[in-house]
């Protein structure tokens, strides 16, 4: 909360008052306040529209990019009062002329005052869920949840946000881009989660949910964008914060963790670097059973109980160097080390083969294994700001992603008695993935006529995929090299593009928006171990638009369209056999096609509490992984294919930050569609729906407490029927030291409702249900204190790294 934010309430207040007894004018007066010593955009700041005598009659707070429009002015002379906490007041007297139309005021430049920031008092409150025209922003910074929640945890209370079974984020059941401060978050999956686990929540800001991106966006990702955005300051000095917090999660045992964040900010003449790092260290479970019933009567039981130990280290850093008030250069490193290991005491699977109720044969394994990450990647980027709304920006990325599985299994098959029915099956794998990803993209913006704006630029990607997969079999004491099950698959894939956006605001009420994006897409993938090659090359074009219509401040209209694709990730691609154990595997396919979404949406927004948004989602070649039995082995394979189609039309209503009492305040979002999968000879429909409920109480001494809950119905996807799920949290925090410090108490999933659990009905498998449970109910406890002054500062579209989002799956 700032102080800010408080000001402009009070003064945005003043304004509705004042405006009612003075006459108004049709015209409107616009600008851009900016920091006086670099040229950056002030967001947030204030500026009045006072008459003579100094009495408010009108005005506005600036947007992100530091522009500001007061409607409905007066004629005559007037005042313009700028401030913005920090900075030293600016005020200047304009005359208006009787029915002009419009008054440019251009940039208006404002000095810092270091005796204002120092006696600044955090008293006010931000929105934690801001319905926009194109977007929806959560600030989460302002929610009681972010202490002692990791991303994953925040994420899955964002509005019409859940996950599949997969651990692919979904919005409003499609899945969705996870970016991070303008970035990819360069995985997907079981790797997208790791990541989310081990970002903390305190050092996030906002999340923006974008469901319909411009064509300056990569086409990549059929739901569209969900963008993280961490705080970074440019308070001058050296600020920060330091967190420290601990998990409990009783279930039939005693799970816990621990996890801490350090975040530096320094902020120079010349610079602004940040700094954060952030480790964790947890004990887990988790628990997957299913019954597989079979034709003629055969029923295969299985259990799985695995005891995890995972302890991650994530760093940012990130700099940017002002050479003048016109160029910027800067760079950012980003670093993830993960490592997971279960061990083969407590970890191990259980199946039970049943032939007409008899017991047939029983297999029990033991299980030792290990999963790591490491990732670094790197960007440089330049802006160059020609003039106000005119500029040009280069990226240029490289991102190095190592993954690796080990795992052994010793696998033991007994009859009902006990007795051994065939020689223990006893094997090792060591499966390596390793991806190197060059970038280079250029945009440009310019507004021309003062209200038409043109966004263009170019982009080359190149991704390069080795993956390894060494199979041992103990065979009489002796390792032995199984080389039909050992692999190797390389993959290059390299795209082409280029957009144009062109967007055009009639007066404030009509605006459009326009683009289209080209791709060109050249892949290989050479799978050495089959000596077998495939090769694709293909053109899209990819058409966007928009049209926003707001006659008044109560009502927004909106209506989109936008295409998309969905490529298949690299480990979707790969070829190798993956053993969950001595009867069940997974694998995918070098000659997947990429899904096509055709996107519809029409959005009604009603004052600022209530948001309506009716789309259409129709997704072609879906990719899903889809499960077969062989009757002659008795093993079970599940294998990432191309499905069908998938059609998901239904709308959404949202009410964001409603005042029920001056105390109380309630946000709720849901969604109600009609879900269907099609493919020839199948097809399965249901009415699918989820809502998403906080309400925050404000209570005396500076407490605050937070109540969410999400609830998901069942799904199908593919062959798969997901059951429902459901969320319940509680949360409290105290701010203290005079708001430099907070504690806060979270307890997650109270109701154990967070289960993925799925069935399958095939003409082979007449029956599969699948359960899975891990550690999702906790409670955390922790600590974070601030030190040093600081302010937001506004981001920069630099480091736009698509391609790293399929590193994972």
């Amino acid at each position: 909360m700032s102080i800010l934010n408080r000001l402009s309430t009070i003064t945005l207040s003043l304004f509705l008052f004042g405006s009612t007894f003075a006459a108004k004018n049709t015209g409107t007066i616009s600008g851009k306040v900016t920091e006086r010593s670099n040229g950056n955009p002030l967001p947030f700041a204030t500026v009045s529209l006072q008459d003579e005598s100094k009495k408010i009659l009108g005005g506005a707070t600036t947007s992100d990019d530091g522009n500001f429009q007061i409607n409905n002015t007066i004629s005559g002379k007037c005042n313009i009062k700028v401030s913005f906490i920090g900075f030293k007041d600016t005020t200047f007297i304009i005359n208006i002329q009787e029915n002009s139309d419009n008054v440019n005021l251009g940039e208006i430049k404002l000095a810092s005052d270091a005796i204002a920031l120092k006696s600044a008092v955090v008293i006010a409150k931000v929105p934690v869920i801001e319905q926009k025209l194109d977007k929806i922003v959560m600030n989460v910074s302002e929610s009681v949840s972010v202490q002692g929640n990791n991303a994953l945890e925040l994420l899955k209370k964002a509005p019409g946000i859940s996950m599949d079974s997969n651990g692919n984020l979904l919005l409003n059941g499609v899945s969705v881009n996870v970016w991070i401060d303008g970035r990819p978050s360069n995985m997907s999956g079981p790797e997208l989660q790791a990541l989310l686990t081990g970002t903390d929540g305190s050092t996030i800001d906002k999340i923006e949910i974008i469901s319909h991106p411009s064509s300056k966006y990569d086409a990549a990702g059929k739901g569209g964008i969900v963008n993280i955005k961490t705080k970074r300051n440019f308070a001058k000095g050296l600020n920060g914060s330091v967190r420290a917090g601990y998990t409990a999660a009783p279930f039939e045992k005693y799970y816990q963790g621990a996890n801490g964040t350090l975040n530096l900010n320094y902020r120079g003449e010349k610079s602004n670097t940040t700094i954060t790092y952030s480790p964790e260290a947890n004990s887990a479970f988790e628990h997957i059973s299913s019954i597989t019933n079979l034709e003629n009567n055969i029923q295969l039981k299985s259990e799985t109980r695995l005891e995890t130990v995972t302890k991650t280290h994530s760093y940012r850093v990130a700099n940017d160097f002002f050479i003048s008030n016109k160029d910027i250069f800067g760079f950012i490193i980003n670093g993830f080390n993960r490592g997971y290991n279960c061990n083969s005491n407590n970890s191990y699977t259980g199946s039970d083969l049943i032939n007409n109720g008899v017991l047939t044969e029983k297999t029990k394994t033991a299980l030792r294994g290990s999963d790591y990450s490491n990732i670094v990647s790197g960007n440089l980027n330049y802006t160059h700001i020609f003039s106000d709304n005119h500029e040009f920006t280069v990226n240029t990325d490289y991102g190095h992603f190592d993954f690796s599985n080990k795992s052994n299994q010793d696998n033991i098959f007994s009859n009902m008695r006990g007795e051994e029915t065939r020689s223990p099956l006893i094997f090792n794998s060591d499966a390596s993935r390793r991806i190197n990803i060059l970038s280079l993209k250029a945009d440009y913006q310019k507004t021309f006529l003062k209200s038409i704006t043109l966004e263009a630029g170019a982009k080359w990607a190149q991704s390069r995929t080795n993956n390894e997969l060494i199979r041992n079999d103990q065979i009489n004491d002796n390792w032995i090299l199984n080389s039909q099950l050992s692999s190797k698959f390389n993959y290059t894939e390299s795209i082409s593009a280029a957009y144009i956006s062109l967007a055009k605001q009639f007066g404030t009420v009509w605006s459009l928006k326009g683009g289209l994006r080209a791709e060109m897409t050249n892949a290989t993938g050479d799978w050495i171990s089959a000596d077998t090659v495939s090769s694709r090359k293909y053109v899209d074009i990819f058409p966007t638009a928009f049209a926003g219509y707001i006659p008044n401040k109560n009502l927004r209209l909106g209506l989109s369209y936008t295409m998309r694709i969905d490529r298949p990730n690299f480990r979707q691609l790969n070829p190798f056999k993956i053993y969950l154990d001595a009867n069940s595997c997974m694998y995918g396919s070098p000659n997947l096609n990429p899904e096509y979404n055709n996107q519809f949406n029409l959005s009604v927004g009603i004052k600022k509490y209530i948001s309506i948004n009716f789309s259409g989602e129709f997704v072609n070649d879906v990719i899903v992984q889809n499960p077969y039995f062989d009757n002659e082995t008795g093993e079970k394979t599940v294998i990432w294919e191309n499905f069908g189609k998938q059609t998901l039309i239904g709308g959404t209503l949202s009410i964001s930050e409603l005042p029920i009492t001056k105390w109380l305040i309630f946000n709720a979002s849901g969604y109600i569609g009609s879900y269907k999968t099609t493919k020839p000879g199948y097809e399965d429909k249901s009415i699918y729906s989820n809502l998403s409920v906080q309400t925050t109480l404000l209570l005396p001494k500076d407490f605050k407490v937070e109540l969410s809950g999400y609830y998901r119905s069942k799904i199908p996807f593919g062959y798969f029927i997901v059951d429902p799920i459901c969320l319940f949290s509680v949360g409290a925090k105290k701010l203290l030291l005079q708001n430099k410090a907070t504690i806060a108490l979270n307890i997650n999933d109270i109701f154990d409702g967070m289960r993925n659990n799925s069935k399958v009905n095939t003409d082979q498998i007449n029956n599969y249900s699948f359960y899975f449970r891990t550690r999702y109910r906790t409670v955390n406890l922790s600590f974070q204190c601030r030190f040093g002054q600081s302010k937001r500062t506004k981001y920069r579209q630099v480091g736009n790294f698509e391609e790293s989002s399929r590193a994972g799956s």
